[in-house]
């Protein structure tokens, strides 16, 4: 009992802090956004150059940027996949695909049914952690066959600050959390990660995202809790 009081209270201590630096960090903003942009764009363009990649989008605001961004630099060489993995709103792979294929982002837009999949790879597990991990590794091994049947080299990736702060900290595993964490992309699933937000907070993701246009129902979508996030 004491150790479960013990491992409690620091992680209030860790949500506290996490809380804390991102609402001070709001607070004095200085991201120049414009600038922003116009880095990541050439950025992307020197380290992948005439490459293909692939993204996998959810029609949240992280991965709507980062394919926004990188559709910017490669145009058809970028690929968005939408992977229903039967764990999201009703009718969601429709609406995203619409929402993302439309103007003004006119993304290329490949929706994978791959609910089984996920499915059999959560079975049995209740753990919230035990689900979180299983998640990862079956979102990235579906990607990782599209990946060598159509020769993509990069994954784009929707990383943003805090998603390395939760995992790094103990705090909480995300799913898009590889390399930080001691995780070779390249040796298991065959592909180098790309991640253009990775310095930014989600209230700097929402400037870029109404910076380049991007429809307010995408630039202030909120996450939906998916039940494999709970023990």
């Amino acid at each position: 009992m004491r150790e479960y009081q013990k491992q409690s209270k620091t992680r209030q201590v860790k949500d506290f802090y996490l809380v804390y630096v991102q609402l001070a960090t709001s607070i004095m903003s200085d991201l120049d956004v414009a600038a922003f942009v116009e880095g990541q764009v050439k950025a992307i363009k020197e380290v992948l150059g005439e490459e293909k990649a692939l993204i996998a989008v959810s029609g949240g605001v992280d991965s709507t940027v980062s394919a926004a961004l990188t559709h910017r630099a490669l145009g058809d060489n970028l690929l968005c996949v939408f992977i229903d993995d039967h764990f999201m709103r009703l009718g969601e792979p429709d609406m995203v695909k619409a929402a993302l294929s439309a103007p003004p982002l006119n993304l290329p837009v490949r929706v994978l049914k791959e609910n089984d999949r996920f499915m059999e790879a959560l079975e049995g597990l209740s753990d919230a952690e035990e689900k979180r991990k299983a998640f990862r590794e079956t979102f990235y091994q579906t990607l990782s066959d599209v990946a060598w049947a159509e020769n993509y080299k990069h994954l784009i990736q929707g990383t943003i600050r805090a998603d390395i702060e939760e995992t790094t900290g103990g705090i909480k595993t995300q799913h898009n959390i590889l390399e930080q964490v001691g995780i070779d992309p390249v040796k298991k699933f065959g592909y180098k990660i790309v991640e253009p937000i990775a310095s930014l907070y989600k209230y700097q993701v929402r400037e870029v995202a109404r910076f380049l246009g991007i429809p307010s129902e995408l630039s202030e979508r909120q996450p939906f809790p998916r039940s494999w996030t709970f023990g």
